[in-house]
């Protein structure tokens, strides 16, 4: 029995220790695969520096034949540096050549200037001479338009008098058409008065019966040129003066009413001219009479009213002017 427990201890120790020992292993696997894990990354940050330190060396070259190039390019800079300098050297002894010749241009220029200033002294005078010959010539101008302008004036007055003239011709001819016409027309009435006299002188001599009723049948038989005598009713012209039967006088009375209404048109239409006082048109220009104008005519005529009462209001007296009074024909 005792043997038995011994070997059972002894199992039980070596289990124990087995699986001790299998603790152990497990926990040194776990430890290497840690290690491993550690292994691998360090391998990992080995190859990633690795390739960084690779392309840290060929930025390094690159950067090394950036360098070289540089160099090759500061040599050739330095040529051409150098080159210029050379070049520049010889440009200012050019330019010490140039400013020597334009020290002896400027001399020049001073030279010319001092000329240029006479000569601009000379041709201002000579500017002051052709303002004054100008001026002269625009005064002169000016009197030429001012006489231009007179005969300009004159011109117009002439050939408004003329217009005024050829108007009045106008209605003289047309005066004379009218009286030509009234004359015809007069000696058409005297026909048919001559006619009427006849007629009524037949009638007289013989004797008629209807004595009672002359002025109806005479109503009923008169034309639109007739009229019958207020007096003896005899049959008469409308533009009878009077009556050829009993001498009874027939415009009389409508002569003042048709000279006054005559007048008063007249009046209407027709003006007096301020300077000789023949009638004129109101519309006219000028007066056909004398040829002034009618505007300045009156202004002129204003004046003088305004100087007359002047003299009234100092009591000087001036002597009285005649003028005779055309009056212009007026057609009926």
């Amino acid at each position: 029995m005792p043997e038995d427990e011994s070997i059972a201890s002894i199992i039980d120790e070596a289990v124990k220790r087995l699986r001790t020992q299998e603790a152990e292993a497990r926990k040194k696997e776990t430890e290497l695969k840690a290690q491993r894990d550690e292994i691998m990354r360090q391998k990992t940050d080995l190859d990633s520096l690795e390739q960084r330190l690779r392309e840290k060396e060929d930025a390094l070259r690159q950067r090394e034949s950036a360098v070289d190039q540089k160099s090759e390019d500061i040599k050739k800079r330095e040529a051409f540096v150098h080159d210029r300098s050379a070049r520049l050297e010889a440009k200012e002894v050019e330019v010490s050549k140039l400013d020597q010749h334009s020290r002896a241009m400027m001399a020049n220029a001073e030279a010319r200037e001092k000329e240029a200033s006479e000569q601009f002294s000379q041709i201002s005078a000579q500017q002051n001479e052709v303002a004054q010959k100008k001026k002269a010539m625009l005064e002169r101008e000016d009197q030429l338009r001012k006489s231009e302008e007179e005969l300009q004036r004159i011109v117009e007055q002439m050939s408004s008098r003329r217009d005024a003239l050829i108007a009045r011709e106008r209605a003289l001819g047309e005066e004379e058409a009218t009286v030509r016409r009234d004359r015809e027309r007069l000696s058409e009435d005297a026909k048919k008065l001559l006619e009427r006299q006849k007629d009524m002188l037949s009638k007289v001599a013989a004797p008629s019966p209807a004595k009672t009723e002359p002025a109806a049948e005479a109503q009923t038989t008169l034309s639109e040129d007739e009229m019958l005598c207020p007096n003896c009713r005899t049959v008469i012209s409308k533009d009878a003066v009077m009556c050829y039967a009993c001498g009874q006088k027939i415009r009389e009375e409508a002569a003042p009413v048709a000279e006054a209404a005559a007048e008063e048109s007249s009046e209407d239409e027709e003006i007096s001219c301020p300077n000789c006082k023949t009638m004129i048109s109101r519309d006219a220009l000028m007066c056909y009479a004398c040829g002034a104008n009618v505007k300045d005519a009156t202004a002129k005529a204003e004046a003088h009213a305004g100087t007359e009462e002047d003299e009234k209001a100092s009591g000087v007296k001036r002597p009285q002017i005649f003028v005779k009074k055309i009056v212009k024909k007026k057609t009926v």
